[in-house]
């Protein structure tokens, strides 16, 4: 088992990682030409407001799933960084971990929204059927792997603002 003060160094590494990983995914999501625009951002703000985190409290069988990924999460080793060629990391129907991540935090409580999962999807490149097997493909690593839900965790808490498409003047659009 990783002593407290490494497991809580390799911990902040990872947090610092995500940053950096979400930065460039950025960079590179309006390099291409994609990002949300201003009515986008608008949209996915207006979808939170109008469906909150839910606040019901768990069922006995997420209780105990909790309490398990707790314990593996206790006593599992944390590397300093991930490796961006591990396999686990490889994306899922187009969508790297950031990008999932990314749409992921846009998206939100709103899946049975098909026109804002539409313009979640348009802004970063993928279809609404990608995004589907993202979903599928990231929860199943997700799930079975403390690592990479950590990093996911990371990830997901990090998103922030959303990047923003420039316009066709070059200036980002807002």
């Amino acid at each position: 088992m990783q002593n407290p003060i490494a497991k809580q160094r390799a911990l902040l590494s990872l947090r610092d990682q995500a940053a950096r990983w979400l930065a460039a995914y950025d960079a590179e999501l309006v390099s291409r030409g994609l990002g949300f625009t201003e009515e986008d951002v608008a949209a996915v703000a207006a979808s939170h407001r109008a469906r909150p985190t839910p606040t019901e409290k768990p069922g006995p069988g997420t209780y105990v799933s909790m309490v398990w990924v707790g314990l593996k999460a206790t006593f599992q080793s944390y590397p300093g960084e991930l490796d961006p060629a591990d396999p686990r990391l490889a994306p899922v129907a187009g969508l790297s971990f950031p990008a999932y991540a990314t749409a992921a935090a846009a998206i939100g409580w709103a899946t049975d929204d098909p026109a804002l999962v539409a313009r979640v999807t348009a802004a970063i490149g993928v279809s609404p059927a990608d995004w589907e097997a993202a979903i599928d493909g990231w929860t199943e690593r997700i799930k079975d792997d403390v690592v990479i839900a950590t990093m996911y965790g990371q990830l997901f808490a990090q998103v922030g603002e959303l990047p923003v498409k420039d316009s066709p003047s070059g200036v980002a659009d807002h």
